[in-house]
């Protein structure tokens, strides 16, 4: 049985769908309750979780980019010297 956690796995694929769909529901929320009186660290607090799935996404997309070009690299360089 294959780890579904595994990067690319059918959960961590998942978790990228609903992350964002997570954090921007909850900033909202901090935000309505802010307005009704709350404190302002449930809206602040939203917003750094929001802040911080954006890094790991621009990571992530990054990562995978710079490991398929290095792989096309890769596969290049042995049959050109050849």
């Amino acid at each position: 049985m294959r780890n579904p956690f595994r990067d690319g796995g059918p959960l961590d694929v998942a978790m990228g769908w609903l992350s964002p769909l997570i954090s921007i529901a909850l900033l909202w929320k901090g935000i309505q309750m802010a307005q009704n009186g709350a404190s302002l660290w449930w809206p602040l607090t939203a917003g750094m979780v929001v802040a911080l799935h954006l890094h790991g996404r621009y990571r992530r997309s990054h990562r995978t980019k710079r490991r398929s070009s290095l792989q096309q690299v890769g596969d290049d360089g042995p049959e050109s010297s050849s």
